[in-house]
C-alpha cells in the first residue's frame, strides 16, 4: 500500500497539476477554447500529456484497497487467468459457479472467433477459493447473462438466447443450441450497455430475461416454431423452460434485475439505481378504455441519480474530458453540474441480498454497484402505501457498504450464493465508459481493452465469530421430500434452487408434501414457495388457496390472490367470495391485488357494490383505483351502476373516472341515458368533460347524444363565464375545456371569439386545442382568420391543431399561398415548416414544399459553417433571453418561462458554446431517445406529433409542442410512426443572426 500510495502521488505531480479528486477548479472557457484550438476544429496541444494512467494492482493486494462497512470484509474468490472481465454469475445445483466473460467489451464484438464465453469454476478442496476454472462454452458475441437450469445454463448473447450443457462430464458444453433469436434486429448498431441480460428464476416457474432498457426486434422461439414472434418494443420478456413458451411483460431497466424474497422485481439503469414494478403490467392490457400508471416507479429516496461516495481518484481522461465539456472544447451531456463524479452514473447490478450470513437486518435489502466509481451501495427497503421506498442506512451516511481505492474495480452485478453471502462481479478494465460517450481526441490516447485479461469475483464476508462458511450441498442429489423440506432454508439460494428442481422434475408425490407445507410451516416464505410449487405442478387444490389467502401473512396472501385467477368450476365460488373479502384487506397492496383479481375471476357482475366501495375509500391512491379501474369495460359499467342507484356515494373526480369508461364501451342507448343522468346529477365540469372524452371514443359526440338538450344550460352558463373579462383567467379557461366537450353546433361560435386579437394566450390556446377536438371544416378557417393576433406560443399552438387533420393542412396551406391572411412562410417556426413538408399524403407534401419553398431548411453542414463565428462573439444574455422565448419558448423552459417539452435547459447548458449551437442547429446529430419524435395517427383521423411521454398497454401520453399532453387510448391507436430524429426541428436559425446566436448561446451558459 505505501509504493502505490508514493506512486498516485508521483502521478499526480506528473500530470502538471491536475486534480485528481473532483474537479472544483476549472479554468475559464474562453482559456481552454483557446487553448484547445476548439473554433478551428483542431487540437494545438496534444491531451496526451495530461492523460496519465492508474496502474493496475495484482490480486494479492487487492483487499487491501477496500474500505467495507464495519462487521464485513472482501475476500476474493476468484481472480485472473482464472477469471477474465466477468459480469454475471449463476450457481447451478452441485454449487459451480458459471460466470459470463465479456472479454470482446466495449469494441470487440464482431471479432472473429468471438471473445466472449462463459467459464465454470469450483472450489474443490472447500476453502472458498474457487481454484478450478475451465471454459465451459466460448465464441459468444457479448454474452451478458446466465442461469443454470434443466441440466446446463441459459446464456443470454444479444441477439440470441443459447442453451448448453457438458453431457460427457469433461466440462465443457457439447450442446449447443440457439433457442431465442431476434433480440434488438432491426437496429443500426447494438449499444454495448443496453443488452438483453440478467435472466431470474421467477416465483412462477419461469425464467424472466430484461431486454436492455427499450431494445427492440422480433422475438421468436426456435425450439417452438408453432408460437408466434412477439414485437420486443421496449418490454422485458419470460420463458417456460419445460414448454419453451414465453411472453412479454414490462420492461425499463438497464443491467441489473433481481427478486426479492417475496416475489417483487427490481432493476436499475445508470442514473436510477432502484426501481421496482409496482403491479403486474399484463393487467394494464384488458380495458382499453383506460390507461394505468405505468408499472415501473423509481424509489430511492435521495434520488436515482443519488450522490455516492467514491474513494478511488478521478482517473484523469475523466477530469479532461468534464474540463473540456465544460469549456466547450468538445459536445456532450454535463451531469452533476460539472463535477466529474459524485453521483451515479453508471448504476449496474442491482440485486436484493436473501442469504443467511449477514442477519436479518440485511435481508431484502438492495444492493449496486456504481461500475465508474468502485464501490458497492446499499439500500435498506420499506413499504410507502402500495409501492416501497429505498434509504441508505443511517449509519452509512456519507459512506458507502464498500468502496476501493483502486480505479480499476468494476463492480457490475452480483449473485446471492450457497454460502449465504453476496458475491460481486469485478469486471476490472482501466476504461469502463461507454466508447460513444469518449471524445475521438480522448479516446485515441486511451487503450479501451485494457485489463480484458483480468477480472476478479469477491465475496463480501462477514466478520464475526460465529458464522463459518458452509460447505458445498450438491443439491442436484437430493430426493423429492429433501427438496421439499429446503424451502424452508434460511438461504435463498437454496430455496430458490429446490423450487427450480421441484418444477424441472414434475414429481407429483412432493404435492402432499408441498400442502402440509402451506398449512404448517413457521416460515412466510416457505408457504411462498410451496404455493408456487404447487401450481407448477398443477396441483393447486381450493382447500389450499383458500387457506393461503386467510394466511397470517400480507405476502402470502397477494401471491394466493394472484394464483386465484387460475381456479375454476365449482372451486370458483368460494375463490372469489374470499377474493370479495380481500378488497377490506388492511394492508394496501393485497386490496390492490384483490381488485386485479377480482376482475379476472368475479365475471362480469365482479360483485360490483364491493369494488365501488373499494374505488372510494381508495381513490386518493393511484394504484388502488386504477386496479378498479382496469377491470374490463362491462365490469367497469357494474360498478357504476352502484353509484346511478345511490347504494354507493362517490365524488365527481370517482365518477368522471367510471363515465369515460363506459361512455366509450356502451351503445347508443346507454349513453344517451348516461347523459341525462350527468345533467340530473353530476353536471359537474370533470364529469361532463370526461362524458365527452368517452363518447369521442366511441366516435360519437356528446352534441349527438344529449338528444334531450338536457345540458343546454350548463354549456350556456360556460359561455359566459368565457366571455366575463373580470373572471379569473383559470376559471375562463376551465370554462373553454368545458366548452370543447360540447358540439361544434352549439359552442363553436363562442371558442371562436376566444381566438381574437387581445384574448389571454392561455384562452386562446385553449380554444384552439377545444376546436382540435372537432371534424368539421370550419375549425381551419376560424383559427386562420385570427393568425395576425397570436404570438410564438399561439401560432405554434395553432399549426399544431392543423397539423393534425388533413382537411385543415391543406386550409393552412392553401391560405397561405393565396396570400390575403397576413400568413407567410417566414411566420412559421421552422418545426411547422419540418412538419408540413413531411406529411403523409403526397400532394398535401408537393404543396407545402411549393408554398414553403424559400424558408425550408438548407443543409445542416452550410448552416453550421455560416454561424461558426458566434462562438467568439461577445453575446448579451438579456438580448438572448428575448432570442429564447421568440424561437425556443414553446418546447424548452429556461429561466422560469417556457414550455418542458423538450430538456429544460439548464440540464445542457454544460455541453459548452460549441455544443449548444451543434445540438441548436443540427437537433439530429445526437437524439436522446425520450426526444425522439414520433406520429401518431389516430382511428378518428388525427395526426399528432410530438414526443411520447408515456407508452403502455392500454394506451399513451403524446407532449406535442406547446406543451399540450394528449392521452391516447390503445383502442384508438391506428399507426404509430418514428419520424426519425429529434423532436427539435431543423431551422430554428432561419433569419437569425450571429449576434443573436452568441445571445442565446450567453443566456443559456448563464442559467442557474
Amino acid at each position: 500500500m505505501l509504493m502505490r500510495t508514493l506512486m498516485l502521488c508521483l502521478m499526480g505531480w506528473m500530470f502538471g497539476g491536475v486534480d485528481l479528486g473532483v474537479a472544483d477548479e476549472i479554468r475559464s472557457v474562453r482559456t481552454y477554447r483557446e487553448a484547445y484550438g476548439a473554433t478551428k476544429g483542431e487540437l494545438k496541444v496534444d491531451p496526451g500529456k495530461e492523460l496519465g494512467r492508474y496502474p493496475a494492482v495484482e490480486p494479492k493486494e487487492a483487499v487491501g484497497t477496500f474500505k467495507v462497512k464495519d462487521g464485513f470484509r472482501m475476500e476474493l474468490v476468484a481472480h485472473e487467468p482464472g477469471v477474465r472481465s466477468p459480469i454475471a454469475m449463476s450457481f447451478d445445483e452441485r454449487g459451480r459457479m458459471f460466470v459470463c466473460e465479456m472479454i470482446d467489451y466495449s469494441e470487440q464484438r464482431d471479432e472473429k472467433p468471438h471473445l466472449g464465453r462463459v467459464s465454470m469454476l469450483e472450489d474443490r478442496d472447500g476453502d472458498g477459493f474457487y481454484e478450478s476454472s475451465r471454459v465451459f462454452a466460448d465464441d459468444l458475441p457479448w454474452p451478458t447473462g446466465v442461469i443454470a437450469a434443466m441440466g446446463g445454463i441459459y446464456v443470454v448473447a444479444t441477439p440470441n438466447i443459447w442453451f448448453l450443457k457438458d453431457t460427457d462430464g469433461d466440462g465443457r458444453a457439447d450442446v449447443r443450441e440457439k433457442v431465442f433469436a431476434g433480440i434488438g434486429v432491426g437496429l443500426k448498431i447494438l449499444n454495448v450497455q443496453a443488452l438483453a441480460n440478467c435472466p431470474q428464476w421467477g416465483p412462477d416457474n419461469r425464467i424472466h430475461v430484461q431486454s436492455g432498457n427499450g431494445n427492440r426486434g422480433k422475438l421468436k422461439c426456435l425450439k417452438r416454431p408453432d408460437l408466434p414472434e412477439l414485437e420486443i418494443a421496449g418490454h422485458d420478456f419470460w420463458f417456460d423452460p419445460l414448454t419453451y413458451e414465453f411472453g412479454l411483460e414490462p420492461g425499463g431497466g438497464q443491467y441489473g434485475m433481481s427478486y426479492d424474497d417475496f416475489g417483487r422485481r427490481f432493476v436499475c439503469n445508470n442514473s436510477d439505481h432502484l426501481r421496482f414494478y409496482v403491479y403486474d403490467g399484463r393487467y394494464a392490457a384488458r380495458n382499453p378504455f383506460y390507461k394505468m400508471p405505468g408499472s415501473l416507479a423509481s424509489i430511492a429516496a435521495d434520488g436515482g441519480a443519488a450522490e455516492v461516495f467514491r474513494i478511488s481518484p478521478d482517473e484523469p481522461w475523466r477530469i479532461l474530458r468534464t474540463r473540456w465539456r465544460v469549456s466547450g472544447v468538445v459536445p456532450g451531456a454535463m451531469e452533476g453540474g460539472g463535477r466529474v463524479s459524485g453521483y451515479f452514473t453508471g448504476a449496474t447490478g442491482t440485486t436484493v441480498y436473501r442469504g443467511d450470513a449477514y442477519g436479518s437486518e440485511f435481508v431484502n435489502n438492495t444492493f449496486t454497484g456504481d461500475a465508474g466509481g468502485a464501490l458497492i451501495h446499499r439500500k435498506v427497503i420499506t413499504e410507502d402505501g402500495v409501492s416501497l421506498v429505498g434509504r441508505r442506512p443511517v449509519d452509512e451516511t456519507g459512506v458507502e457498504f464498500a468502496a476501493s481505492t483502486d480505479t480499476w474495480v468494476r463492480m457490475v452485478n452480483f449473485a446471492n450464493a450457497p454460502d449465504g453471502c453476496l458475491y460481486a462481479c469485478d469486471m476490472y478494465r482501466e476504461v469502463i465508459e461507454h466508447p460513444w460517450s469518449i471524445p475521438d481526441e480522448i479516446k485515441k490516447h486511451l487503450d479501451l481493452t485494457s485489463g480484458r485479461d483480468r477480472g476478479r469475483l469477491w465475496r463480501v464476508a462477514p466478520v464475526r465469530g460465529e458464522w463459518t462458511r458452509r460447505a458445498n450441498v450438491d443439491v442436484g442429489r437430493l430426493g423429492m421430500s429433501e427438496l421439499v423440506e429446503m424451502l424452508e432454508h434460511e438461504n435463498g439460494w437454496h430455496r430458490d434452487t429446490a423450487s427450480r428442481l421441484i418444477y424441472e422434475r414434475q414429481d407429483r408425490t412432493a404435492v402432499p408434501l408441498l400442502e402440509r407445507m402451506v398449512r404448517v410451516s413457521q416460515s412466510e416464505v416457505a408457504r411462498l414457495h410451496a404455493l408456487s410449487a404447487l401450481d407448477g405442478l398443477r396441483a393447486l387444490s381450493a382447500e389450499v388457496l383458500l387457506k393461503a389467502m386467510k394466511d397470517g401473512s400480507e405476502h402470502v396472501r397477494e401471491r394466493a390472490l394472484r394464483l386465484a385467477e387460475e381456479s375454476e368450476g365449482e372451486d370458483l365460488i368460494g375463490v372469489v367470495e374470499r377474493v370479495v373479502v380481500a378488497l377490506r384487506d388492511e394492508k394496501p397492496r393485497v386490496r390492490m391485488q384483490a381488485a386485479f383479481t377480482l376482475a379476472e375471476v368475479g365475471g362480469e357482475m365482479v360483485h360490483a357494490r364491493e369494488m365501488a366501495k373499494l374505488l372510494v375509500a381508495d381513490f386518493e391512491d393511484d394504484w388502488v383505483r386504477s386496479a378498479v379501474l382496469s377491470a374490463r369495460p362491462a365490469q367497469v359499467a357494474k360498478i357504476l351502476v352502484e353509484f346511478e342507484d345511490g347504494e354507493v356515494d362517490g365524488g365527481a373526480l370517482v365518477m368522471a373516472d367510471l363515465i369515460r369508461i363506459v361512455a366509450a364501451w356502451a351503445d347508443e342507448a346507454r349513453q344517451v341515458e348516461l347523459v341525462e343522468l350527468v345533467a340530473s346529477r353530476w353536471a359537474d365540469a370533470e364529469v361532463i368533460g370526461a362524458l365527452s372524452e368517452g363518447l369521442k371514443h366511441a366516435g360519437t359526440s356528446l352534441f349527438e347524444r344529449d338528444q334531450g338538450g338536457s345540458l343546454a344550460g350548463v354549456f350556456g352558463r360556460a359561455a359566459e363565464v368565457v366571455m366575463d373579462e373580470s373572471v379569473g383567467e383559470k376559471e375562463r379557461v376551465g370554462a373553454v375545456g368545458l366548452l370543447g366537450a360540447d358540439g361544434f353546433e352549439r359552442s363553436g361560435e363562442v371558442l371562436g371569439r376566444c381566438l381574437t386579437k387581445g384574448r389571454p394566450v392561455a384562452l386562446q390556446v385553449a380554444a384552439m386545442r377545444a376546436l382540435g377536438r372537432y371534424v368539421d371544416a370550419e375549425v381551419a378557417e376560424m383559427i386562420l382568420r385570427e393568425w395576425q393576433g397570436y404570438d410564438v406560443v399561439g401560432r405554434a399552438a395553432a399549426v399544431g391543431v392543423l397539423l393534425e387533420r388533413p382537411e385543415w393542412v391543406r386550409v393552412l396551406l392553401e391560405t397561405m399561398k393565396d396570400g390575403e391572411s397576413g400568413l407567410k412562410a417566414g411566420m412559421l417556426s421552422a418545426s411547422q415548416v419540418q412538419g408540413l413538408i413531411g406529411q403523409r399524403d403526397e400532394t398535401l407534401a408537393a404543396l407545402a414544399r411549393e408554398v414553403l419553398a424559400e424558408v425550408i431548411p438548407p443543409s445542416r453542414v452550410s448552416v453550421l459553417a455560416k454561424f461558426q463565428g458566434a462562438l467568439d462573439l461577445k453575446g448579451d444574455g438579456v438580448k438572448g433571453r428575448e432570442v429564447f422565448v421568440q424561437r425556443c419558448f414553446a418546447c424548452h423552459r429556461a429561466d422560469g418561462l417556457g414550455v418542458l417539452v423538450g430538456p429544460d435547459l439548464v440540464t445542457v447548458k454544460g455541453r459548452g458554446r460549441a455544443g449548444l449551437m451543434e445540438a441548436i442547429l443540427d437537433p439530429a446529430r445526437e437524439v436522446a431517445p425520450q426526444y425522439v419524435g414520433y406520429v401518431v395517427e389516430t382511428k378518428e383521423g388525427q395526426t399528432l406529433t410530438g414526443v411520447i411521454k408515456e407508452d403502455g398497454a392500454s394506451g399513451m401520453t403524446l407532449l406535442l409542442m406547446g406543451g399540450a399532453e394528449v392521452v391516447i387510448p390503445r383502442s384508438e391507436v391506428r399507426r404509430v410512426s418514428a419520424a426519425g430524429s429529434s423532436f427539435m426541428p431543423e431551422g430554428l436559425e432561419a433569419g437569425m443572426s450571429e449576434q443573436e446566436m452568441a445571445d442565446l448561446l450567453t443566456f443559456i451558459e448563464g442559467l442557474r
